[in-house]
């Protein structure tokens, strides 16, 4: 008897691992939830398309900034919109001015800037650096 309740437990607990295993795997959300190398608080979203080279990191007397450049497969305005709601959902606060995404956490501020529109190139750049 005691042996069966055993088994069952265990068998629960491999069900719940499954579980947990194949949402983690097949679901869209859950999918997104890789960070780009060199912003641990920034999600990989599926609308970047490419990261430009690696993160350009320096240090500064008031702190670390880190730089990168990211295709972006989606308008600027969609563009903002997700990754304003994503990183909302991380604790960051949000503000949008023009062609620039702001946003504060702590002693952090992170901005996504949509390129300039007379360039040719379509790379936004994504800045974090201390506070101000």
């Amino acid at each position: 008897m005691i042996l069966k309740q055993q088994m069952r437990r265990v068998l629960y607990a491999v069900a719940l691992v499954m579980s947990a295993m194949f949402v983690s795997i097949w679901s869209p959300a859950l999918a997104e939830d890789a960070f780009i190398d060199g912003f641990p608080d920034v999600p990989h979203l599926n609308i970047v398309s490419k990261i430009d080279g690696e993160p350009v990191v320096f240090d500064t007397a008031s702190g670390t900034v880190a730089e990168v450049g990211l295709y972006i497969s989606v308008p600027a305005a969609t563009a903002f919109s997700r990754y304003s709601d994503a990183l909302k959902e991380l604790g960051w606060e949000c503000v949008l001015r023009g062609t620039e995404l702001t946003c504060t956490r702590n002693e952090s501020k992170l901005s996504l800037t949509a390129p300039d529109t007379r360039t040719s190139e379509a790379i936004f750049i994504l800045r974090l650096e201390p506070l101000q």
